[in-house]
């Protein structure tokens, strides 16, 4: 419980900075997305899991002008809130992620992606990979944006991805699998 609490206080804080940064900076997002786990011998469940991806962020490096490919560096808070329909049960949390916004091609603007962090799940209940109600899902991947008017895009995105409990509890096996989702971009700035 006094972790939950100092969780709350920290988000409670960065909520107060955000009218401090920069409306231009300013990232916000929201994906759905589907996962499933590899089917390699040793994850026998076959687990599937949907869920929401509420995000915000903020834009920590934007070159005015640069020769790199990278165009902006950004650190985002994305949500986790769903399930898995197979084998079941819930998942509450949350990963840090470091995305890299590349200069686009054509109409397409790509992304690089990092990100990691807790998780609350039940899915333990029902596979043998995981145990204990806490996890942690770290992930990385590549997506496009597509702009549909200025400020707001559509994104599309696969990641691969490792969920374990970190070696709090055993069993800690852990599964690897695919995340494909999609969604909506809004950035003052592309």
């Amino acid at each position: 419980m006094i972790k939950g609490r100092y969780a709350l206080i920290i988000i409670l804080l960065i909520l107060l900075a955000i009218p401090a940064v920069a409306a231009d900076r300013l990232v916000y997002g929201f994906q759905i997305a589907y996962g499933l786990e590899n089917a390699i011998p040793r994850n026998i469940s076959h687990i599937n899991m949907f869920y929401a991806q509420p995000q915000i962020g903020i834009a920590v490096w934007k070159p005015a002008e640069s020769h790199l490919p990278l165009r902006r560096f950004e650190i985002l808070s994305e949500g986790i809130i769903g399930g898995s329909p197979h084998p079941g049960g819930h998942m509450v949390g949350d990963t840090l992620m470091f995305r890299f916004v590349l200069k686009p091609v054509r109409h397409s603007t790509p992304l690089l992606d990092f990100s990691s962090g807790p998780l609350h799940t039940t899915i333990n209940e029902h596979a043998s990979e995981l145990g204990g109600h806490v996890q942690f899902l770290s992930q990385g991947g590549v997506g496009i944006v597509r702009p549909v008017r200025q400020g707001l895009g559509y994104i599309i995105e696969w990641r691969y991805f490792h969920m374990s409990n970190a070696g709090l509890t055993q069993p800690n096996h852990g599964f690897n699998g695919n995340i494909f989702s999609a969604g909506l971009r809004w950035s003052k700035q592309p």
